[in-house]
């Protein structure tokens, strides 16, 4: 079952984090990601590091399945700031994409990555398996044909 265009939605999974990384400073991060899918297509993902949020946007027309069980994305623009506000996506970046799998079957791999200014911005979390906390999107675990 596909979601229909336009269908908004979140998730939000947790694991343990690998890395957390805003304007090439590392910084610790709780492990918690959540994906966010806008009506107009947008989609963001949010990484914490319990006082900031550091979030990668993207566009669904970008998605293209690798190895048929990794979705990739480019990434169009990022943003850091306090959990709790609006910050300000940044959209001047290079070498910019997130990538995952299905957290609906599993532990999954959430990585995103960009490049602002020579600055790196990076996260990525290894799942904990357990199944994502829907917010209002409803993705069935079933997995299609080969």
């Amino acid at each position: 079952m596909k979601p229909k265009d336009g269908q908004a939605g979140t998730w939000t999974v947790e694991g343990e984090c690998k890395r957390l990384v805003a304007r090439n400073e590392k910084l610790g991060c709780t492990g918690e990601v959540t994906r966010t899918k806008f009506s107009d297509g947008t989609i963001t993902f949010r990484f914490s590091d319990g006082e900031n949020w550091l979030v990668f946007r993207t566009k669904e027309a970008t998605a293209r399945l690798w190895q048929g069980y990794k979705t990739i994305l480019d990434v169009d623009g990022v943003a850091f700031g306090p959990v709790g506000s609006a910050p300000e996506i940044i959209t001047r970046i290079a070498g910019a994409g997130c990538s995952y799998g299905a957290p609906y079957f599993g532990q999954a791999n959430i990585d995103c990555r960009a490049v602002v200014d020579f600055r790196m911005w990076a996260a990525a979390v290894n799942t904990d398996g357990r199944l994502p906390v829907p917010d209002s999107e409803y993705i069935p675990p079933t997995r299609s044909a080969p």
